[in-house]
Formats: structure tokens, C-alpha cells, sequence
């Protein structure tokens, strides 16, 4: 009897300390939606807490807060011009700070303060409010939700993928859900004068997009000059034109060029979950007359 008992509460405790772990993530990782009529009331501690936007951010401004250590402002701020996130950490005892952020012309109202009895949030995730089954399902809802694809969030999507590497290093895992990575090997396509190779493919699952980092190799002796949006990737005989391109449209000549380009979803709008695994193909049209060129 004293052996069942015991092999009971093997068993058992694994099951308590997940369900503890579950809890504490629900306490410490927050997903609200975005609105400017709220004012957004936010435990902190000595540990980082990250406040991330749907896209990058106009202004910051605040009271009791510094950018800087020597100024000892009782919140610290950590925060850099153009991305969509920001953190904050208490500096002091019963610290107290506040922030006013400007998101797409729209103010959001931050209260940040340190109590011993609270337990400090980690992350805050600020959602559309559009995405209501998300927002009501709270912390992981992002695994079994899809977001709107507006022309603002794709525009946002190229600044994410670059953003990726320096925020994951900063703050491992925190993107597991929202962002797959993967860093192919071989995926190259070899052209007349130049090659083109891609370097890192970011999946964003809530909208059914895929991001491409490619660098584009001049191997001639003249610029070369293609057409951005007509770029394609290609899976096997289908053909993805981009959603959205962050590219110069110029290939210098015996030189190197960065390009982001996104693909979302199948040619006729439906989803279409695509792999970050598949084995693609970058196709670039060039283009003879550079007057004819159009940068987007």
C-alpha cells in the first residue's frame, strides 16, 4: 500500500509543478488589447518587462523615467527609435514611472510601479483590437489565432525579421510563438552575372506570411538593376509574389546587396501555411533601363 502511495505521488508532483509553471506564465506574461482609452497598469521589478506593439513606434515620452543609468530615475527605460518594442525595470524600492507612447498617430497610457506583494510581468503584448477571440483567450491564444494582414502590419513584418536575431538574443524564447527562424544552408539561384542566396526565412504563423533575408551577389563588372516587386519565390511549379519588398532594385557591380521580401497567403487569398523548410527558389527579373526601375 505504502509503494502505490508512493508511486501516486511521483507521478502526481510533475502534473503540481506544471500546473504551477502554467499559472506563473499566466501571471507574468500579459496580452491586451490596444486601446487609448485604457490606461495600462504595469507591475515591474528589478527583471526586464517588455511592453511589444503590433508595429514600430512614433514617440516615448514619461515621468520619473531615463533612458539613462545616471540619471537614477526610479524606472529605467530601454528603447530604440523605430522599433515596435520597449523595456522597463525598476531601479528603486516602491518605484513609480509613466509613459505616454505615440503608436500610429494614437497615444497609449503606461503606469509602471514596484510592489513586493506583486509579482513584476515579463512581457506585455499590445494587440489590434480587432483581434477580440485572441485577446478574450489571453496567454497563449497565439497559437490557435490568426491576425488581420493589413498593409500596416506587412509593412511592420521586414522591420520584425531584422529585429529578430538582436531581440532574441536579448530575451531567448520570447518569440518561439510568434516567429519561426530558420537559417538555410544551401537554398541558392545561380543567374548569368549574379547569385542570389537566401540567408534567413522568418514564418509568421498569425499572418500566414513568410519572410525572406537574401543577398544578392554581383559577380560582373556593371550594376545590375531588377524590379523588386516582380521578384517571385518559387516552390516546385507554384510561383509567390511578394506582399511586400524592402529592396534597392540595384546590385552594385563585384558587390554584395541586402533585400527582404514577405509572401502571404496563396495568389487567391486563401491561407496557405507554407513550411519554412520547403526547398525555395528567389527569382529576379532584371530590368535593362534603369529609368524603367521602381523602388517601393
Amino acid at each position: 500500500m505504502n509503494l502505490r502511495l508512493i508511486h501516486f505521488f511521483l507521478l502526481l508532483t510533475p502534473a503540481i509543478l506544471l500546473a504551477k509553471a502554467d499559472r506563473y506564465n499566466r501571471d507574468v506574461i500579459k496580452q491586451y488589447a490596444l486601446n487609448p482609452q485604457t490606461v495600462y497598469n504595469i507591475p515591474i521589478g528589478n527583471t526586464p518587462t517588455t511592453i511589444t506593439f503590433p508595429g514600430p513606434l512614433s514617440s516615448i515620452d514619461g515621468a520619473n523615467v531615463s533612458s539613462s543609468a545616471k540619471n537614477k530615475a526610479p524606472v529605467l527605460l530601454s528603447y530604440i527609435d523605430g522599433r515596435y518594442f520597449f523595456s522597463v525595470r525598476a531601479t528603486e524600492p516602491n518605484a513609480r514611472g509613466a509613459l505616454n507612447v505615440v503608436f500610429q498617430n494614437q497615444t497609449f497610457v503606461f503606469n509602471f510601479y514596484h510592489h513586493e506583494d506583486e509579482i513584476p510581468y515579463r512581457t506585455v503584448r499590445l494587440v489590434d483590437s480587432g483581434d477580440s477571440a485572441m485577446v478574450a483567450a489571453g496567454y497563449g491564444a497565439e497559437r490557435t489565432n490568426i491576425h488581420k494582414t493589413t498593409p500596416s502590419v506587412l509593412l511592420d513584418l521586414p522591420d520584425r525579421a531584422k529585429s529578430y536575431h538582436l531581440i532574441n538574443q536579448a530575451y531567448p524564447k520570447m518569440l518561439d510563438e510568434e516567429i519561426q527562424h530558420l537559417a538555410p544552408p544551401n537554398l541558392n539561384t545561380e543567374y548569368q552575372d549574379f547569385n542570389v542566396r537566401i540567408d534567413d526565412i522568418y514564418r509568421f504563423p498569425q499572418y500566414d506570411t513568410l519572410a525572406f533575408k537574401i543577398s544578392l551577389r554581383n559577380e560582373s563588372d556593371e550594376a545590375i538593376f531588377y524590379q523588386p516587386q516582380m521578384m517571385a519565390v518559387r516552390i516546385g511549379q507554384n510561383l509567390y509574389f511578394p506582399s511586400i519588398a524592402d529592396a534597392s532594385g540595384i546590385i552594385p557591380p563585384q558587390s554584395d546587396s541586402i533585400a527582404y521580401i514577405a509572401i502571404t497567403g496563396k495568389p487567391n487569398g486563401e491561407r496557405a501555411d507554407l513550411s519554412i523548410r520547403n526547398p525555395f527558389q528567389i527569382i529576379v527579373s532584371q530590368v535593362n533601363d534603369p529609368a524603367t526601375l521602381l523602388i517601393p
